[in-house]
């Protein structure tokens, strides 16, 4: 899947993605292994359109675009 980032360079993920940095979001009502519960997801501030999938923001500076 190729990565997409927005005009910040944060990379734009799918809610049902997950990578190596997860981390579970205490106020998750359903703790699932996936970018929709993961602490450095933002889905409800600044969403995108992945085609007709709901996408979010990863806000881990790790996955921000240009760092290796």
């Amino acid at each position: 899947m190729e990565r997409c980032f927005d005009e910040n360079g944060f990379m734009i993920v799918r809610e049902n993605q997950c990578c190596e940095h997860y981390e579970p979001d205490d106020g998750a009502l359903v703790p699932m292994r996936e970018c929709w519960c993961c602490k450095w997801s933002k889905f409800a501030t600044d969403i995108h359109e992945l085609g007709n999938e709901t996408s979010g923001i990863c806000l881990y500076e790790g996955n921000k675009e240009g760092v290796v």
